[in-house]
């Protein structure tokens, strides 16, 4: 790309050169994203012959991404060395060179958090497409994974553009990162003079139940959980909200008082 001005032009020249190579990285970027693409879709048709699976799937992607933007920022530098004007800006910060990647460091430090933590992602694979996770209270499924978000579809549809770095930093619950299916719970609370025997027995009739315990005992309440069937990961949140509202049901109707139910999960 620099070859197409290797020397810094006067007049309107630099302008030209520039924009050409522009449109040289431009267009370069966007078939390399092309090939890549197809090659991504020709994988996953064959997924059920090869096995295509998603962490190969969140790689090219990701891939994908990180070769168009390289390209892109690769001919904007070289746009710019067209200029004199840049020559010498480019040897005054390099002379104070500490201090410019101090100033661009704290500018960019929340963008250049995303992507380390996007790289961190693709080469890891804590999450990858099509995964069923929890992200403190964001739950849904992985749609895309890009250089500094992640896009998260919610059960009804939504969707949640989450930082890669609150990926990398805080705890994620990935319920098809080994298993396709796991096993469903429900909490729920009791006020703390409640008979928390009789409410065990009047929960593990609760229909798909198959044990519940005391999971915790506060001044305000008394936690109990039912575990729930085994079901796909992607039936999780479905179920569970089912369980739940019939353990509720259950302590209705069997006159239990109930703690606040902010505490219910």
């Amino acid at each position: 790309m620099g070859v197409i001005l290797p020397y810094a032009a006067s007049g309107w020249q630099p302008v030209v050169a520039a924009g050409a190579t522009i449109l040289v990285a431009l267009l370069a970027a966007w078939l390399v994203g092309r090939v890549l693409r197809a090659a991504e879709e020709r994988l996953r048709e064959r997924r059920d012959a090869t096995g295509l699976d998603p962490a190969g799937e969140t790689r090219l992607r990701f891939l994908r991404r990180m070769i168009f933007a390289l390209i892109i920022a690769v001919g904007l530098f070289f746009a710019l060395l067209q200029f004199d004007s840049f020559d010498r800006l480019a040897s005054a910060a390099l002379a104070s060179g500490a201090l410019v990647t101090a100033i661009l460091g704290f500018a960019a430090r929340e963008p250049l958090s995303n992507v380390i933590s996007g790289i961190t992602i693709a080469i890891t694979q804590p999450v990858r497409v099509g995964d069923h996770v929890e992200i403190g209270a964001i739950r849904g499924v992985i749609e895309d994974l890009t250089l500094t978000y992640t896009w998260v579809r919610t059960a009804d549809a939504g969707r949640i553009i989450v930082p890669n770095s609150l990926l990398t930093a805080e705890p994620v619950r990935n319920d098809s990162i080994r298993e396709h299916e796991v096993a469903t719970t429900a909490a729920v609370w009791v006020r703390a003079d409640a008979d928390e025997t009789h409410a065990l027995r009047v929960l593990a009739a609760v229909p798909g139940t198959s044990g519940t315990t005391v999971d915790d005992v506060t001044p305000e309440g008394i936690r109990l959980r039912l575990a729930g069937p085994v079901v796909p990961a992607g039936e999780r949140a479905g179920a569970e909200a089912q369980l739940r509202a019939g353990a509720l049901e259950a302590l209705r109707a069997a006159g239990i008082p109930r703690a606040g139910s902010e505490h219910d999960g």
